[in-house]
């Protein structure tokens, strides 16, 4: 596939994600789900970690509002994000700019994040009569419901430093180092064994709130049913004791 949407560059076992469309503020298309759909597909499985960046100054301004909403847009969005989320790559977002709705879907999907200290954070879709559900929803894996409803009810946006004070992101970097901190980051985990980063990554994803389900899932990885990796792509969402709690 020719990349339009994106720009992709591998270095060793390190892959490198821009958003590249900045004249839209690197809006969410069609264009750029299909292109990332390729990149999980035939790409992701060559490498240990990708890192996620933007072009220009914001990373991802949501969904793209002048493309017109087709039939099935919503599953289709949802599905997305889902096999992004699931995916066994180690993903970490280099968060250049603001992170604005679908934005947030995107920060929800990866594993950890690194974020500039002129980034923003913000579900501004109450403004024009919408409610971003997807973000929303992902978002309850991560953060307080009350820091949820703060940002989906006013649209106001945080600062780095709130996000990084609600567990939303890992770190803030020095003013533009934010690609080469999250780089950093990527390659030195890339020293560690496939396998164990996945297994890693599934105990991670699915680790439940209550004690007993808690229990469940350390034993199951204790007893070494999921080590046979990767497995369906729904094995992370919508199972008995992941998904959206």
């Amino acid at each position: 596939m020719d990349f339009e949407a994106l720009k992709v560059e591998i270095d060793g076992e390190v892959a490198t994600i821009t958003l590249n469309r900045p004249a839209q503020r690197n809006a969410l298309n069609r264009r750029m789900r299909d292109e990332l759909r390729y990149f999980l597909s035939d790409i992701a499985p060559t490498v240990k970690v990708a890192v996620v960046t933007g072009a220009g100054d914001v990373f991802c301004a949501g969904m793209d509002l002048k493309e017109p909403i087709g039939r099935g847009e919503g599953e289709d969005q949802w599905g997305f994000f889902q096999r992004l989320f699931n995916s066994p790559t180690i993903f970490i977002g280099a968060l250049n700019g603001p992170v604005v709705g679908a934005g947030l879907t995107f920060l929800t999907a990866f594993d950890l994040a690194v974020a500039d200290p002129k980034a923003v954070f913000s579900l501004p879709q109450v403004k024009i009569g919408i409610f971003g559900g997807v973000a929303a929803t992902m978002l309850h894996l991560y953060v307080p419901k009350k820091v949820i409803a703060e940002m989906s009810l006013t649209g106001i946006p945080l600062t780095a430093e709130r996000a990084r004070e609600v567990g939303m992101i890992n770190a803030i970097s020095a003013p533009g180092a934010y690609l080469e901190e999250a780089t950093a980051l990527a390659t030195h985990i890339a020293q560690f064994e496939s396998g164990v980063l996945r297994v890693g990554k599934h105990v991670i994803q699915n680790l439940p709130v209550d004690h007993e389900r808690r229990d469940g899932a350390v034993r199951v990885v204790r007893e070494g049913t999921e080590l046979n990796l990767p497995q369906s792509e729904d094995r992370i969402l919508d199972t008995p004791y992941g998904g959206n709690r």
